[in-house]
């Protein structure tokens, strides 16, 4: 696989994303499955403020003999930030895009898909297979880790508790999972990214369930920086060794 980068490193970005469909009606594959989002606007993107670190002042006196604890935070090489909010529609339309019908979905429910294969055969869609070691072995060198980094993909999509989803046909329980953080806070109820994979294993997809704190409820909810999100999601991306070019990432949408 052809890792294909381009200029300007980019590590926090956040998407207003605008569903054209999700549902087709057609005498093909289409049917039924996700479809390439239709446009996504970046709100703002920006990464950690050095200038929140300051060092720590400790003071040294001749002979003397200090211990120390010290604690620090470092930002992450291996990981892309996407969160935002989606509005959408459902359409019935035939294979040349002529529409019979529409409804307007203002806070749609499903998932948001994202990848850096181009194509996805979402009729093939499961769980990652991150357990498997030479399955885990490609995409940690795809993205320069190693499943002994503290933020490797097998140790930070670590779960396994995300709700039911489906995806085209298929449904889906029990993938590898990570929780991003609300309100600057861990926590494993809101904002489940999940990994899957399709084509025999070839591809590796980051999905975001769009957010509804309760079954029904059509609001977004509080999301990292207390502000109100229908999704977050968390990406690999190779940072490694000072390396600033961008990885191209292909976004999906699916709403029911």
């Amino acid at each position: 696989m052809a890792k294909t980068k381009k200029l300007l490193g980019i590590t926090t970005a956040a998407l207003l994303i605008l569903l054209y469909s999700t549902l087709a009606v057609a005498q093909n594959e289409v049917f039924n499955v996700p479809l390439g989002a239709e446009n996504a606007t970046t709100i703002r993107s920006e990464t950690s403020n050095a200038s929140l670190y300051p060092p720590y002042e400790v003071p040294a006196i001749a002979g003397n003999l200090t211990e120390l604890y010290i604690t620090g935070v470092s930002q992450t090489n291996s990981w892309q930030g996407f969160f935002g909010n989606v509005t959408g529609t459902i359409i019935l339309e035939d294979a040349s895009g002529n529409r019979f019908y529409d409804w307007s979905a203002a806070e749609p429910q499903g998932q948001v898909y994202a990848s850096v294969n181009e194509t996805i055969t979402w009729t093939d869609v499961e769980c990652a297979p991150i357990d498997d070691a030479p399955y885990r072995d490609f995409w940690n060198g795809f993205y320069s880790m190693l499943d002994t980094d503290y933020d490797s993909i097998n140790r930070t999509y670590n779960h396994t508790d995300h709700p039911e989803i489906y995806v085209g046909y298929t449904t889906l329980n029990n993938c590898r999972t990570a929780y991003t953080f609300v309100d600057s806070e861990r926590q494993t109820e809101d904002f489940p990214s999940l990994l899957l994979s399709s084509d025999n294993n070839s591809t590796l997809i980051f999905t975001a369930i769009l957010e509804n704190k309760t079954a029904g409820a059509r609001s977004s909810i509080m999301g990292y920086d207390g502000n109100q999100y229908d999704f977050q999601l968390l990406v690999a991306e190779d940072g490694s060794q000072g390396n600033d070019q961008t990885t191209p990432y292909y976004f999906w949408l699916e709403i029911h």
